[in-house]
């Protein structure tokens, strides 16, 4: 690689696509905890005037975060993960692509 190329493997971005999926499990545990003490806050000081501040800010990075895991990894077709899994395989369907394009025939 001293010519400034990049070389990567399919079998590399699948490892990739893995570490995309555990790092949005691993996330989900914390975020629901998150969301859920920051509604309680939220609730607990509705009367206040920051209440519902407090409410809509639980709201909205509730979402965010959610789709923050959903974009990470999991199954959703937009997810880094899909899009990794999707590259390896282009990736692969081009090398068989190109090796048979050599085959004597």
């Amino acid at each position: 690689m001293s010519n400034g190329s990049i070389s990567v493997t399919p079998e590399e971005l699948r490892r990739a696509a893995g570490a995309a999926d555990a790092i949005s499990q691993g996330l989900q545990a914390p975020i629901a905890t998150a969301k859920r003490d920051i509604e309680a806050a939220g609730t607990a000081m509705k009367t206040w005037y920051i209440g519902p501040d407090m409410e809509r800010v639980a709201h909205d990075w509730g979402m965010a975060l959610d789709e923050l895991c959903q974009r990470i990894g999991g199954g959703n077709p937009g997810s880094a993960a899909s899009r990794l899994r999707r590259t390896a395989d282009g990736h692969e369907f081009n090398e068989d692509v190109t090796a048979q394009s050599f085959q004597v025939r």
